[in-house]
């Protein structure tokens, strides 16, 4: 079963060891050139420092993380930031955590979304594309660019049974009942 939840700033270390535990193409991918351990660190430490800018969507199957989503925010802008595990990949899971994170943008006003594309990443312009971001050629690769529409109450109110889903499964998985 696929769960998506947002990490709360005192566990952004557990996306840096998640990080790391990717193949160095998916890392590749998605920095568009390859990092160290030490690199990662030092990004989830500059993140943890300002947690009101930085969310971190994750996309779990059976409570094991297959996918992330890295929502910076600047004024009234989100960059999105994907990785699906490879083991976990073309089983919509980007997708997913897409519709799931443009929603959270528009739920708390932010007006525009971009996304950077490196050139050979082929997967993360079909999912622009699905989304309707516009793509923008530059010097080989990519930014797609989303103006977000404001939010309405069917999307506060699908945020909020999301939310309340997942607060009843976390209860459960903690409480288990016994009869």
């Amino acid at each position: 079963m696929l769960t998506t939840e947002f990490l709360p700033g005192n566990r952004f270390n557990e996306y840096g060891h998640w990080l790391k535990a990717q193949d160095p193409e998916t890392i590749h991918e998605y920095f568009g050139c390859q990092l160290n351990h030490e690199a990662i660190d030092s990004l989830i430490e500059k993140w943890s420092l300002n947690p009101l800018n930085n969310h971190f969507l994750v996309a779990k199957m059976n409570h094991f993380w297959a996918g992330t989503i890295h929502i910076a925010a600047h004024d009234n802008t989100v960059e999105f930031g994907i990785i699906v595990a490879l083991s976990y990949r073309k089983q919509g899971i980007a997708s997913h955590m897409m519709t799931d994170a443009i929603r959270w943008a528009r739920n708390r006003f932010y007006k525009n979304l971009y996304m950077h594309c490196i050139c050979r990443n082929h997967a993360i312009k079909k999912l622009c594309e699905k989304h309707h971001l516009e793509i923008k050629n530059m010097l080989g690769d990519s930014e797609g660019n989303l103006i977000l529409p404001p939010p309405t109450p069917m999307t506060f109110f699908i945020e909020n049974i999301k939310t309340s889903q997942e607060n009843w499964a976390k209860l459960f998985r903690l409480n288990p009942l016994s009869i």
